[in-house]
């Protein structure tokens, strides 16, 4: 899909959003259905674990792909370095010092171009580098992605115990078949935080990406 308007990062976002929050909550009903039916039986308990996985899946899945969408997006304004805001300006000058370093030689006209025309250097937004969850979406990765785009991480600063703990260490346990048996309040509990976390990233990329917040001196007050 190609994110040329604003509407198209609303349309995406809602999509990846709708989805998974409704799978998820499918699986949650059954396994709520299983237990009110027979407390703790193999099923209600397989049903949990399926649940907790889910759950991360679906975490992990929609952050890499709303900020991919965000990437995408403001890859597509063709910035000047000196217009894109801290994160993206510090993104864009290590990925042209990397490329440096292994003797890119567009690199380095791209360089001089950043240095003796300011005025016509465009940022090389490197779109399909930057969104990396490590195939462990843990609080420091997370905080390093926001971070990498010029996003702040207040939203999610207390929540470094509940994605290491409760989402990545929970899954991994699940995911490599050892025994943990999480409780149908464990999981609600987790969806319900898991949730509210999936719309305060897209709340805040929609709110970026309406106030152009991408660019460098923009203060505008961060809507829904």
């Amino acid at each position: 899909m190609s994110f040329n308007t604003i509407g198209d990062v609303q349309d995406s976002l809602d999509n990846a959003f709708g989805w998974r929050r409704f799978e998820m909550q499918a699986l949650i009903s059954a396994m709520k259905s299983a237990e009110k039916q027979s407390p703790n039986s193999p099923l209600a308990r397989a049903l949990a674990r399926s649940c907790a996985a889910l759950i991360y899946a679906h975490w992990e899945g929609f952050v890499r792909e709303a900020c991919q969408c965000y990437v995408e997006y403001v890859a597509k304004r063709r910035l000047r370095y000196d217009e894109l805001n801290d994160g993206l300006l510090r993104t864009a000058l290590l990925t042209l010092s990397k490329r440096l370093t292994i003797g890119d030689e567009a690199s380095q006209v791209a360089l001089f171009e950043v240095v003796r025309r300011p005025e016509f250097a465009r940022a090389r937004i490197p779109k399909n580098a930057m969104v990396d969850t490590k195939s462990n979406l843990r609080y420091a990765v997370l905080c390093e992605i926001l971070q990498s785009v010029g996003m702040s991480i207040d939203a999610f600063e207390l929540k470094d115990k509940l994605i290491d703990r409760s989402l990545c260490d929970v899954r991994n346990t699940i995911a490599h078949g050892r025994e943990l048996f999480p409780t149908p309040n464990e999981i609600s509990v987790l969806h319900s935080e898991v949730v509210a976390m999936m719309q305060s990233i897209r709340d805040m990329i929609m709110a970026a990406a309406r106030g152009q917040l991408y660019r460098t001196n923009v203060n505008v007050t961060p809507s829904t």
